[in-house]
């Protein structure tokens, strides 16, 4: 009992450590708590987490890989180092490596549809877009009735280049919730316009403005687009429109369109649509940083120091 008594005291003191973010003593601590209890794997967890938080991350991934094999060999799959796994994969962009993971783990679990689910998106994300393709189709194999795999299965075939085969999925998708049909078009919409298709874009927007004129999201979504393709009084009107529908936030509308423009080299006319934005709210200092950035990109370097020092003005820097 001392001894049980004592293990809790200790690890009481190697998470407080973690949350002091005292990480050397901490990781030292479930070290030692390991070689005496190497059965609980909730020490495993802490030590990767302890690794984890002081940057030490290959030291995370090599302790949570050792436990993901111990939880693929059980019938009841946990995950909990498969999860993490997959989060500090993500937040790395390494999608070869969390493919890799995410196939074992199907292997494993095979008839698991949030595991095929995530290897799909990795998949997708690390380039193997048949990969991606073939997963999603087994999904909508596997939940016929759920729409959300068809639009993967959709979005997949937009990075293959099978744009025939994307409508027909979407089209599944509307027949299976035809009350979500404006979503599921902006969900078409924003997957061509992030492929590049913007044709194909501006017509699915349009549909999902057919659906729902009343959603400003819609309207902001087409007059990228516009931009995108260089029909900037369009992307204005679609701009005004969003504007109009939710006068609240006609600031951040006018912001999103100014950041758009001046991606796309319209540093002019994104100087006007911060001056909009500043006009919404004047005390936002982010806004006066942007219109900064136009100004200098086309040589109005005065006005740049000016709104410069407006947003150091606004506490915009510690």
């Amino acid at each position: 009992m001392n001894g049980e008594e004592n293990h809790g005291g200790t690890r009481d003191l190697a998470d407080r450590y973690r949350e002091e973010e005292r990480f050397d003593e901490a990781i030292e601590l479930y070290l030692q708590l390991i070689e005496m209890n190497p059965g609980d794997e909730s020490l495993t967890m802490s030590l990767a987490w302890a690794y984890n938080d002081s940057g030490k991350t290959e030291r995370a991934i090599e302790t949570l890989e050792g436990l993901l094999k111990k939880e693929l060999q059980r019938r009841v799959f946990t995950g909990f180092a498969f999860d993490e796994l997959v989060r500090i994969y993500r937040e790395q962009e390494n999608y070869g490596r969390l493919v890799d993971i995410c196939e074992g783990a199907v292997k494993a679990q095979p008839d698991d549809p949030a595991l095929l689910k995530t290897l799909g998106d990795s998949s997708l994300r690390g380039g193997k877009i048949e990969r991606a393709i073939e997963v999603f189709e087994m999904l909508t194999g596997m939940e016929p009735d759920s729409a959300v795999p068809f639009c993967d299965l959709g979005n997949a075939h937009i990075a293959a280049g099978n744009f025939d085969e994307a409508e027909d999925a979407y089209d599944k998708a509307l027949s299976i919730e035809p009350t979500e049909a404006s979503s599921f078009y902006n969900r078409l919409g924003t997957a061509y316009h992030l492929a590049g298709v913007y044709e194909r874009a501006e017509v699915a927007f349009k549909k999902s403005l057919n659906e729902r004129f009343d959603q400003p999201l819609f309207h902001c979504n087409l007059g990228d687009v516009y931009i995108k393709m260089g029909r900037l009084d369009e992307a204005r009107e679609a701009y005004k429109k969003a504007a109009e529908i939710d006068g609240s936030s006609r600031g951040a509308y006018h912001n999103r369109m100014g950041k758009t423009l001046a991606k796309e080299g319209h540093h002019l006319m994104a100087i006007e649509a911060f001056e909009g934005a500043i006009a919404e709210d004047p005390l936002n200092p982010f806004y006066y940083l942007s219109l900064t950035e136009s100004c200098a990109a086309e040589g109005l370097d005065e006005k740049a120091r000016e709104f410069y020092k407006k947003a150091q003005s606004l506490k915009v820097f510690s």
